[in-house]
């Protein structure tokens, strides 16, 4: 174990861009093998540094364990070490936690990412969500970052429980997707006690702000196909160009809503349209169906051919 825990990952620059990568199916639900390689490709074009596989934009928690553990093993086979593969292993309980870890860990994945779990909040009070987070943590033989996202009413789940999760040893990098400054605060104290500990927000709609405050970078469910403008916009900002950076920003924003519409309601639809249109994937299926119309896949081919240069 202690082989395996001293290969980590490189800290990042400060326009590090990771990408929660969306599953590219074929018309059946079924994984598109050739799809993967055009993914890899695609976020390697865009100065991508690391992918996380099967998480919410992954679609991971609607896929079999037997397609999660083949998609992590054919991104890993296709991208080799040009990319840090981060596996999505949450769950309803320790067990299956600490279960899902090993799987992906034997597919190939550099480290696992554990987000809340996939249960009735109701049921998850305090004793619950330690477990769910520190035992895993404790038995996992590769690194572990931790998905940080705002809990629904009724799940015991409070900052003092992320900091001791994040706090750990073997946590080596955090997703905020909270959009909370208090959040923020608490983690970029916590960095300042662990050199090691790597920062990413997973707001896609404001990194200039999180790498403003001292995050290293982002790690965003649209870096597919934003991932040229947010790395732009980070290197302006760490060259001191704030005006610049976030030029970039508002760029990509409104890139996002005419992908998405301004309430975000087309989000999964919309991605998979526009990734097929521009051949990345075979098909445009999606266990989350929502919807889009005519109108919306006008208004998305505009945008498409608006940023064609940058994605």
């Amino acid at each position: 174990m202690e082989e395996t825990m001293s290969v980590l990952m490189d800290k990042p620059s400060a326009a590090t861009v990771w990408s929660a990568t969306p599953t590219p199916f074929l018309a059946d639900g079924s994984l598109d093998r050739e799809g993967i390689t055009r993914l890899v490709k695609q976020h390697l074009r865009l100065g991508v540094s690391g992918l996380f596989v099967g998480g919410t934009c992954g679609e991971g928690a609607l896929m079999t364990a037997a397609d999660r553990e083949d998609l992590v093993r054919l991104v890993k086979r296709e991208a080799g070490k040009a990319l840090h593969i981060a596996a999505h292993v949450s769950d309803t309980s320790a067990a299956r936690v600490s279960d899902n870890i090993r799987r992906m860990a034997d597919a190939g994945a550099d480290s696992v990412v554990i987000a809340p779990p996939f249960m009735v909040a109701d049921f998850c009070n305090r004793a619950f969500m330690r477990r769910y987070f520190l035992e895993p943590i404790e038995s996992a033989r590769i690194p572990v970052g931790i998905y940080v996202r705002t809990p629904p009413p009724g799940m015991e789940l409070d900052l003092s429980l992320w900091d001791e999760a994040i706090a750990h040893p073997k946590v080596r990098f955090v997703k905020d997707s909270s959009a909370s400054e208090e959040y923020m605060r608490h983690f970029i104290a916590l960095k300042a006690c662990r050199s090691d500990l790597t920062l990413l927000t997973g707001y896609e709609f404001d990194v200039m702000a999180a790498a403003a405050a001292g995050y290293d970078g982002c790690l965003v469910g649209t870096g597919i196909l934003n991932a040229g403008m947010i790395a732009r916009g980070l290197s302006a900002l760490a060259e001191g160009r704030r005006d610049e950076a976030e030029r970039w920003q508002a760029r990509s924003n409104a890139f996002l809503y005419d992908l998405f519409r301004p309430d975000i309601s087309g989000w999964m639809s919309g991605l998979k349209y526009a990734l097929r249109k521009l051949g990345v994937f075979t098909s445009e299926f999606a266990h989350m169906c929502c919807p889009i119309h005519d109108e919306d896949r006008r208004r998305i081919d505009v945008a498409l051919e608006r940023e064609r240069e940058m994605i």
